[in-house]
């Protein structure tokens, strides 16, 4: 898990990478100086907002990269996983508009990866030192995360379209993130949509019980790692969600129980571990110490999942939740609850030159077509554009469509000094996903007109 978790790390760099100055400079989407004004976690914090520089963030996403690499390798992973941690923290509070439930769940699992041995097996330190023997609290937290995930999610889906079987249906005609092929063919099949809408249901209600379940063999907690690869892959198959289905297919890793693993190293030569069997003595007062995080780490964590339900009453008080903000233990599972998101529709860029002449800057046309796109879901450059695209949607995130359409038209200006544009009129055209492949009328939205200056 330290590997494959290290990998995704890496991963997300490279993609967050390609859009360094949109999204984490003060010349992008989001500039640091609108952060303090709009941020409301007390305690939160981030070195990526001390400065909007390209240099500063470039290399800040160096020194991230590099602790992955250390991560990866297993050397100083005590250090290396503190310094991610901190580091993943730092870059999610930097630019908050383009996250989604898998940065929470990656940031979860870095965590208590300062506590897990992971180590222990194919890393450099294994090789050079005796090992700590797992912390009982650390084990029972990571369990606690990943059938939380689950657990949550699966109380939250609470309306109609989970029950009634037609979730999978709405959720494939959003055709923002409904992908090609696998995706598209799924969508022919509306009885099959049906089923696979209770099969999901139950499987993630299924998925904690079996982690928890005390079983020394194991035998229940596989079974749980294959239901859970099971539901990702398909999830990856068939919508855009960028790195979330993978996420949540590295957190299962680790519950691989023992028997599984010899078989695969029976199977696998290269994956035969060859770590110290020696531990270290303890040292009383950092375990204590250790055990005392990590059972705080757990009832705070319970008590802001339980909070997401509507029959649980108490709530952190402000004093808690400036630590939990601090180290960002804040989560939600929520994923398509209570119900699945029925506004879908796509966005027209109406550039206007200095002598008022119309161009449209997604197509580089000289005249704008309103058409819907032949998928929508390819405007999106990464999932980190679709989920800035879907939040600017929402009433409550209407500040981020000016900002949105002025760098989109700076952009445009410098990328295409010969057909530079005064204005840009964002218009969204949505409409409303109904039962049995029908819509609302399409409804032409300005969202926002925008100048470059």
């Amino acid at each position: 898990m330290r590997i494959a978790l290290a990998l995704v790390v890496i991963a997300d760099l490279i993609i967050r990478a390609g859009d360094l100055t949109a999204h984490y400079t003060d010349a992008g989407v989001w500039p640091t100086r609108l952060i303090a004004t709009f941020n409301s976690r007390p305690g939160s914090w981030s070195l990526h907002a001390l400065n909007g520089s390209f240099a500063w963030v470039a290399a800040l996403f160096a020194l991230h990269f590099l602790a992955a690499a250390f991560l990866l390798l297993g050397y100083k992973t005590r250090w290396a996983t503190l310094l991610v941690w901190l580091l993943t923290i730092s870059l999610q509070n930097r630019n908050t508009y383009i996250l989604q439930g898998g940065d929470d769940l990656l940031r979860l699992l870095l965590f208590w990866g300062l506590f897990l041995p992971w180590q222990a097996h194919y890393s450099i330190d294994s090789r050079n030192k005796a090992l700590p023997r797992s912390s009982f609290f650390a084990g029972m937290g990571y369990l606690l995360l990943i059938a939380s995930v689950y657990f949550f999610t699966v109380n939250l889906k609470w309306g109609s379209d989970w029950h009634n079987g037609t979730a999978i249906y709405y959720a494939l005609s959003l055709e923002q993130i409904r992908l090609p092929y696998f995706g598209d063919w799924l969508y022919q099949w509306p009885s099959v949509m049906r089923l696979l809408t209770y099969l999901t249901y139950y499987t993630e209600l299924l998925i904690p019980l079996l982690i928890l379940w005390p079983d020394k063999r194991g035998h229940f907690r596989f079974l749980a790692v294959l239901l859970l690869l099971a539901l990702h892959t398909g999830i990856g198959l068939t919508l855009y969600v960028g790195l979330f289905f993978v996420i949540n297919m590295v957190s299962a890793i680790g519950l691989i129980p023992r028997f599984a693993m010899n078989w695969l190293e029976t199977k696998l030569r290269f994956l035969k571990s060859q770590s110290k069997r020696l531990r270290l003595k303890k040292n009383q007062t950092l375990h204590g110490i250790k055990n005392t995080l990590c059972v705080t780490a757990i009832v705070a964590s319970m008590i802001l999942n339980l909070s997401s339900l509507s029959w649980f009453a108490y709530e952190l008080t402000k004093e808690i939740k400036y630590p939990v903000h601090f180290f960002r233990m804040d989560q939600f599972w929520g994923m398509f609850s209570p119900t699945v998101l029925k506004e879908d529709g796509w966005y027209v860029y109406y550039g206007i030159d200095s002598l008022g002449r119309q161009h449209d800057l997604y197509r580089n046309k000289d005249y704008v077509d309103f058409k819907k796109p032949q998928r929508i879901v390819s405007m999106y450059k990464t999932d980190r554009w679709r989920k800035l695209a879907e939040l600017m949607q929402t009433p409550g995130c209407t500040f981020l469509r000016p900002l949105y359409g002025k760098y989109i038209l700076h952009k445009w200006n410098l990328e295409h000094p010969d057909k530079k544009m005064v204005t840009l009129n964002l218009y969204f055209m949505e409409k409303e996903n109904l039962p049995n492949y029908q819509t609302e009328e399409i409804n032409k939205v300005l969202f926002c007109v925008c100048n470059d200056n």
